[in-house]
């Protein structure tokens, strides 16, 4: 069964465990809805009046999945992780932590390689015939050790106002697109952060990110290959706008864009969701520790343009 992300996004209601089961409540609404522990990727709770115990947070984490608070506009708080989830923790945080710095730099320009070309994949599904297509493949292929010449952020301002207009800028917070961008990225990251607990690896240990407000900067140098594929949800979302100006972050939406974690991609294995992917992927960063070389596994994406 695929794994799912719970999001409590209304007020009034109560959580609590029952035979391997989280029950979700409200009795107002006559609403009682069981989820199995063990199918939990991540819970959001975004709203602002729930009851839950230390039990079920409990619960949940020792399942390997993660809980995410959410505030002013569904930008998360803090999010709860494992503290171990893998019983070859200490030998795998070891060599990560002797990681060499020419291997990290090596890996951050593998990388970002792949997330300006996933960029231009996504722009070449949606305009075929763009004229920042060939740049940004170009620029993924120049992209030096440690990305030297900040390719990665050349490649998004071109990406970004070619793909949802040319007056687009990417704030944060922001409610017109942003704020769909700011939720698909809320739950990629959640599965990027499951998957390197699931690893054994520590998740504020980075290879480029090391913001000291940051206590999850591995999170944010992997998860980068991946935003392509929440952006192109993004994309099909404000189709069905009428405005894109003021955006309303509405439950329907937000189930769509949970939607991402069930999306099939191709990697090794044959076609698997995205979330098995990102757990493939990290997992291969873990080989790239051991064997001292870049050896990660990316899912495709050029099935989509195919």
């Amino acid at each position: 069964m695929d794994k799912q992300i719970v999001e409590i996004s209304n007020d009034g209601f109560s959580l609590f465990l029952h035979r391997g089961f989280l029950v979700v409540s409200n009795q107002e609404a006559s609403l009682n809805t069981e989820i199995p522990l063990d199918n939990i990727l991540s819970l959001i709770i975004s709203a602002h009046n729930i009851t839950l115990s230390k039990n079920i947070i409990n619960a949940i984490i020792e399942q390997g999945a993660n809980i995410i608070l959410c505030g002013k506009n569904y930008i998360p708080c803090s999010i709860i992780m494992p503290y171990a989830g893998h019983w070859l923790i200490a030998p795998r945080i070891q060599r990560q932590i002797q990681c060499s710095k020419p291997l990290q730099k090596n890996l951050w320009k593998s990388i970002v390689q792949h997330k300006i070309y996933n960029q231009a994949q996504i722009l070449e599904l949606f305009f075929p015939d763009h004229s920042s297509i060939a740049r940004l493949k170009q620029l993924a292929k120049e992209t030096l050790s440690n990305d030297a010449r900040n390719n990665e952020g050349r490649a998004a301002s071109l990406y970004f106002k070619s793909l949802f207009g040319k007056n687009f800028v990417r704030d944060r917070l922001s409610d017109d697109i942003n704020i769909l961008l700011n939720y698909a990225y809320i739950v990629l990251r959640a599965m990027i952060i499951r998957a390197i607990c699931g690893n054994g690896l520590l998740p504020f240990c980075g290879l480029k990110h090391c913001s000291k407000t940051n206590m999850y900067p591995l999170a944010d140098d992997l998860i980068e290959p991946f935003r392509p594929w929440a952006d192109m949800l993004v994309f099909e979302e404000i189709k069905h706008l009428d405005s894109i100006n003021h955006i309303e972050l509405t439950p329907e939406i937000r189930r769509r864009l949970t939607g991402i974690i069930t999306m099939p991609v191709r990697n090794e294995k044959g076609c698997v969701s995205l979330n098995d992917a990102v757990f493939d992927f990290v997992s291969s960063l873990v080989s790239c520790f051991e064997d001292k070389k870049v050896k990660l596994r990316y899912p495709l994406m050029e099935d989509l343009v195919a």
